[in-house]
């Protein structure tokens, strides 16, 4: 059986570019893996010339399983225009990373560059 959980949507500063932490999830019960991580990036439109990529980050201090963290890309976009809006299309990363039922995991994002405007983050995760 799958579980899927959402993180909530967390707005990040335009001139960040250090880990951000978005959201901090409880593995459910009843799952032995993490087999999908998926992130998604929204932002109100762009004013410049501007890439959006960056990095997801899973981190948990209750799992044995884990040396320390996860890191995904972001789906990335470049833009060609001076003005328009970002639209990036999910990307579900396959995996299959033991997980221990109950534990916490923390989710971040990082983006490569700064922005003119302000992006939010979300992450999705989906267990077996």
């Amino acid at each position: 059986m799958y579980k899927s959980m959402v993180s909530t949507l967390t707005a990040a500063d335009a001139t960040e570019t250090t880990k951000k932490l978005i959201d901090s999830l409880t593995v459910p019960q009843g799952v032995r893996a993490l087999v999908g991580v998926a992130g998604q990036v929204s932002m109100a439109g762009l004013t410049t010339l501007e890439d959006v990529t960056g990095i997801l980050e899973l981190e948990s201090d209750d799992m044995s399983p884990w040396s320390g963290t996860q890191q995904f890309l972001l789906n990335g976009v470049l833009t060609a225009v001076t003005s328009g809006a970002a639209a990036l299309n999910v990307y579900m990363h396959a995996t299959n990373i033991p997980v221990t039922p109950g534990a916490k995991i923390k989710i971040s994002a990082t983006f490569n560059k700064a922005q003119t405007v302000n992006p939010s983050v979300r992450a999705q995760l989906v267990f077996e």
